[in-house]
């Protein structure tokens, strides 16, 4: 069974060697997490809100194996990054999910936000799967 810890208390764990399997972090929603401790978490397969990653340009040294590089492709995000470099499969299909809604508001709401909410359900159905999976697995 999964045990609820605040974010802080998992990265003072992680930091310290300890396991982590079984813990879901409370907090992660809310939380502001410098690059560092973002990289920390994910690294250790939690997933981060991107707007919750709070840095200074100041904070990050300078790296010549990144710094210098003159890059060619401008990516959305990673996955696309990931897509191009064919470390991703690139093929995709359409599910098509019934939503049974008896508010009439809510239908009308729905039916004038679906552009927005196709992509946010979409991120949301992959990152429900990659939790499943790290859940599961151990």
């Amino acid at each position: 069974m999964a045990i609820a810890m605040r974010t802080d208390e998992v990265i003072d764990l992680i930091k310290q060697g300890s396991s982590i399997d079984d813990i879901v972090i409370s907090d992660i929603e809310e939380k502001k997490l410098n690059f560092r401790d973002a990289i920390l978490l994910v690294e250790h397969g939690f997933l981060i809100p991107k707007g919750n990653i709070v840095y200074s340009d100041s904070d990050i040294e300078y790296d010549p194996e990144f710094d210098e590089v003159n890059w060619q492709e401008n990516y959305g995000d990673l996955s696309d990054l990931l897509k191009s470099e064919d470390l991703l499969e690139k093929d995709t299909d359409t599910i098509t999910i019934e939503l049974t809604v008896e508010d009439k508001a809510v239908k009308e709401w729905l039916e004038q936000n679906t552009s927005k909410l196709k992509e946010i359900v979409n991120k949301l159905v992959v990152d429900l799967y990659h939790t499943d999976q790290r859940l599961h697995s151990k």
